[in-house]
């Protein structure tokens, strides 16, 4: 082996006369002596000279250098062996050039350098190179697999694919090895990446029991720390899997935890080798640097994983969302029509719920919905398909219906459910909510899913319209009327717009109980129809607020009513009924005002009857609203009494001027063995009792609905009553009461 020729000179460049076999000694002690491997090669590359350093790197000794070239560092990679060749080219023409290389160490330990060499002649004047070597392992395996996985991330990339490229990456750079990746799903483990290894072996550690005694991965996982096992048919650690893994033809597993920031473990990568692994600073970086890397990926999955739930999920009751729900239907019905059975589409809307909001809190409110959502996975069959629509909206998708029959019992036991489940977790003194459904069958009375769906929204609204808290099947009927009911919408504008054609203004008288007198009436709006004849209030009323036609109705009646109001005595009072939808819409206290300055009707003879779903709609917006038109000196009286959820409250909320007791109690004064009783038991005697007592304690006189005998008006009276109205003191019609009819009807009720 060669040494450094003596080619000596001193500090400053100028020829010394020191020995020159001392000077040799100093500059070889001193290039030994650098942290820099350096080697001197002739120009076929063979190596004539190389320091301590190099030695160290590389890992072999003089004797076994003797005859070697640089290329056979590098020869396991060809494509490192033309990056040499290549730089040594560019060396003869340049006389220096710098680049990295990819070598293997003695141990055939692949290791990255920072390869610089420059061309130099020495006293002989033959050409030499001298080159330095610097190990960038670390730097460029960090640098390599970061990008690619980094790249894979920013384009959102899957976590399979990600993990897979990952694998791939680090199983071209270290030959013979094998490299997998699992997720640790609570104590199972279950296969994310495998490129390497057979699809057999994956699917057979897909929930895999992580254990003190399960593997590498599955004791790596348990204990939170690498475990190596360098012969997997002799280990103790393998003896669950032996069998399973024998056929692989590797015997050492080394597997490393993954964990996230809390230190908890979330996955394991590992390598798979069919020979000892010997610990080197290429394997620790690799495990470093994938540690790092898989980490990133499985908190990018998380990520991903929770932007995907949450884009397809209801973030408070953790069902599906409309879109989810909707790409599932699509789903459902391509294999019902190939398994040719049906489906059944169950939309369910909570009766009441706003109530439960505007007066309980919407933390109550959200409780129930969670519960109602608990209700429906618990009740639905494995497959069926649930949703929350929005709001208090929910479906159930009922999978492999092959009757109606089918269809009917699950509803029922959805409805019943729901109201069971909401009694036991809140009481007795909870909200009072229930559910309204309506279903219909896919394809044999929905031939579309657009039509499926109408028809089911149409067995819904039934279900409301019969009461609430129940259930309907869909019919041929409700099609028909919801036909109608799309003609009543457009005759109805028409009406409105043309003169309000059919449309007219009827007036029930109300009588004073203290005074034996009539002191105003109540406009009633009626409706007949040219062709369909006369549409009940109940009808067209809810078609109006539907549709938006409500404000203009509501105008038209103020107007009219207003107009007849102001023909009559001064002491009579007019009452008007609002609908929610008048309070929101528009600026209604305005509108009051010019048509009171219009007509000249004072505004106490005014009187403006509100039920509690005024309130309940949007309870800061409604008081704003009647606390305009109460200042107006326009009276506020709060009807229907009784029948809500919070009348009570409402009376605290706001200082009406009357309280008008809803007829449905008053039905129930009528003498008979099987009087009626309010939905708890109570008495209709003992509420009407309670209500006026109620309303006198706060100073709020009270006016009784729907008297319609001689009876009831008596024990309105003996209640202390105020006033009545109903059949008794007269039926609606179009004008007043004249003088004589005035005199005959107080001396009969007197």
């Amino acid at each position: 082996m060669a040494v450094l020729p003596p080619n000596v000179v001193s500090i400053n460049g100028r020829p010394t006369e020191d020995a020159p076999d001392d000077l040799t000694r100093l500059k070889g002690i001193a290039v030994d002596q650098i942290d820099t491997a350096l080697v001197i090669t002739d120009t076929s590359g063979r190596i004539l000279y190389v320091n301590e350093r190099f030695r160290t790197l590389i890992g072999y000794s003089l004797p076994e250098l003797d005859g070697r070239t640089l290329a056979d560092l590098c020869r396991r990679h060809s494509d490192s062996c033309q990056h040499l060749e290549d730089l040594l080219t560019q060396v003869h023409l340049k006389g220096r050039q710098s680049g990295e290389l990819l070598i293997h160490d003695r141990d055939g330990h692949p290791m990255w350098v920072a390869f610089s060499a420059a061309a130099v002649t020495d006293a002989h004047h033959r050409r030499r190179l001298i080159a330095t070597l610097s190990d960038i392992t670390y730097t460029k395996l960090h640098d390599t697999l970061q990008r690619k996985v980094l790249d894979a991330l920013l384009q959102d990339t899957p976590l399979r694919e990600t993990l897979s490229l990952l694998c791939q990456e680090v199983e071209h750079l270290v030959q013979d090895v094998r490299m997998s990746v699992l997720r640790v799903e609570g104590d199972t483990l279950s296969p994310l990446a495998a490129p390497g290894l057979p699809d057999w072996y994956n699917t057979a550690l897909e929930g895999a029991a992580i254990g003190p005694v399960a593997g590498s991965c599955g004791t790596a996982a348990w204990r939170g720390e690498p475990v190596m096992v360098n012969d997997m048919r002799t280990d103790p650690l393998w003896a669950p899997f032996q069998a399973l893994a024998a056929p692989l033809g590797y015997t050492a597993c080394w597997s490393t935890p993954v964990k996230d920031k809390g230190g908890k473990v979330i996955g394991t990568f590992a390598f798979y080798s069919a020979k000892p692994f010997v610990l080197n600073t290429f394997v620790q970086s690799i495990v470093d640097i994938c540690t790092q890397l898989c980490t990133l990926a499985f908190e990018k999955g998380a990520y991903q994983e929770r932007i995907q739930y949450l884009a397809h999920h209801d973030a408070l009751t953790g069902l599906p969302n409309r879109g989810f729900f909707q790409a599932r239907l699509t789903e459902e019905a391509h294999r019902a029509t190939r398994q040719k059975t049906q489906l059944a589409l169950h939309l369910i809307d909570l009766d009441r719920f706003k109530e439960v909001n505007d007066t309980l809190g919407h933390m109550v409110g959200d409780e129930v919905l969670v519960t109602v959502a608990e209700t429906l996975r618990r009740l639905a069959a494995p497959g069926d398909v649930l949703a929350r629509l929005g709001g208090d909206e929910f479906v159930v998708l009922q999978v492999g219906v092959s009757d109606r029959a089918q269809a009917e019992a699950c509803a029922d036991r959805l409805v019943t459910g729901i109201r069971a489940d909401l009694a036991d977790q809140f009481g007795r003194n909870g909200p009072d909510v229930g559910a309204s459904l309506g279903f219909a069958l896919y394809p044999s009375e929905g031939p579309s899913l657009d039509h499926l769906t109408r028809h089911a929204d149409m067995a819904l609204y039934q279900a409301k319209t019969d009461g609430r808290n129940r259930w309907r099947a869909f019919n041929a009927d409700m099609a028909d009327a919801l036909i109608r009911r799309r003609r009543l919408e457009s005759d109805l504008r028409d009406a409105l717009a043309h003169g309000q054609c059919g449309l007219s203004l009827v007036y029930q008288p109300q009588f004073c109980l203290n005074l034996n007198r009539i002191i105003g009436y109540e406009a009633l709006v009626r409706w007949a129809h040219p062709e369909l004849g006369n549409i009940p209030p109940c009808d067209f009323i809810p078609v109006a607020e539907e549709s938006g036609l409500i404000t203009a109705l509501g105008q038209w009646i103020l107007s009219r009513a207003l107009d007849m109001a102001a023909t009559w005595p001064a002491h009579l009072t007019l009452a008007v009924n609002l609908s929610p939808v008048q309070i929101f819409e528009g600026d209604l206290t305005r509108y009051v005002q010019h048509e009171l300055l219009r007509t000249g009707v004072r505004p106490q003879r005014l009187e403006l009857e509100v039920t509690e779903g005024v309130l309940i709609e949007n309870t800061e917006r409604a008081l704003h609203v009647l606390r305009q038109l109460k200042g107006l000196g326009v009276r506020i009286a709060m009807d229907d009494f009784g029948t809500g959820f919070s009348s009570l409250s409402y009376l605290q909320t706001f200082p009406f001027d009357l309280i008008k007791i809803d007829r449905s109690f008053i039905d129930g004064l009528t003498p008979s063995p099987d009087r009626k009783v309010h939905k708890h038991g109570i008495p209709a005697e003992a509420i009407v009792r309670a209500v006026i007592g109620l309303a006198h304690a706060i100073r709020v006189p009270v006016i009784a609905e729907g008297v319609e005998t001689q009876a009831q008006l008596e024990q309105l009276r003996d209640m202390g009553a105020d006033a009545v109205q109903g059949y008794l003191i007269g039926r609606p019609r179009a004008h007043r009461l004249d003088e004589a009819e005035l005199v005959e009807r107080t001396a009969r009720q007197a």
